[in-house]
């Protein structure tokens, strides 16, 4: 049985998809954990939005190795398009 232990922990859905895109592109299997089902109530709000990010026990390193090189654009800046 594998064991999936959290990588990191993102706030709304569209991070939390770019990034399990990312580290998928490096063959990193990756799960996501959340309270709310995604796209029902998309706003922050003690940690409603929040979604840990979560990977094979032995991917962890590989996966915090990736994470350095992984950066999300400002939110402003994902907005202007």
């Amino acid at each position: 049985m594998e064991k999936w232990v959290k990588l990191t922990t993102v706030w709304g859905e569209p991070q939390a998809l770019l990034l399990k895109g990312f580290l998928e592109g490096e063959g990193i299997q990756v799960r996501l954990r959340h309270h709310v089902p995604p796209g029902v109530y998309p706003v922050t709000v003690d940690g409603l939005a929040e979604i840990q990010i979560l990977v094979r026990e032995e991917d962890l390193l590989p996966a915090q190795e990736a994470l350095k090189a992984f950066t999300l654009p400002p939110e402003d800046d994902a907005l202007a398009d």
